[in-house]
């Protein structure tokens, strides 16, 4: 039997089951699980004290500005890999609503987001559909009182 072909990374091109070029805008921290390149644990891991209410977050403004300076950037990487990069796999998104896989994606605007999806729902999307539904009914009935 033939070997299904293999789903590709969008942004670095590698296969399922391998390991994301680094930098790669897919990739999982295997820290926390979020988007490596967007996650603080690189910072928190190599003792920088972040504080968001101070100038560049915290850091120093050459680490805000330019990255980490290459020998602590190859220390990170040494700790990813210590802790096991995670592969890429492909996984369908589907809207939660009417379970459509590979909803199209839409602009909603990021006040509807939290007002129509809730916070337990913020990791997933909406096709345009039940998008237009949802805020329909909420439209139509907030506001009014349930009649008894």
């Amino acid at each position: 039997m033939p070997e299904k072909e293999r789903a590709v990374c969008h942004d670095c091109g590698v296969k399922e089951g391998e390991i994301h070029t680094y930098g790669c805008d897919m990739e999982r921290c295997p820290f926390c699980y979020m988007q490596l390149i967007t996650c603080n644990c690189k910072y928190e891991k190599l003792g920088y004290k972040l504080d968001p209410n101070k100038e560049f977050d915290g850091l120093p403004k050459a680490v805000y500005e330019k990255g980490l300076p290459k020998k602590e950037q190859d220390k990170w990487i040494k700790m990813l890999e210590a802790e096991g990069r995670i592969p890429y796999i492909e996984y369908p998104i589907w809207c939660p609503r009417c379970g459509m896989a590979w909803p199209p994606m839409f602009p909603m605007p990021p006040e509807d987001r939290m007002r129509l999806l809730g916070p337990e729902m913020q990791g997933y999307m909406l096709c345009k559909k039940c998008y237009d539904e949802i805020k329909g009914l909420i439209e139509k009935y907030s506001g009014k009182k349930k009649k008894r």
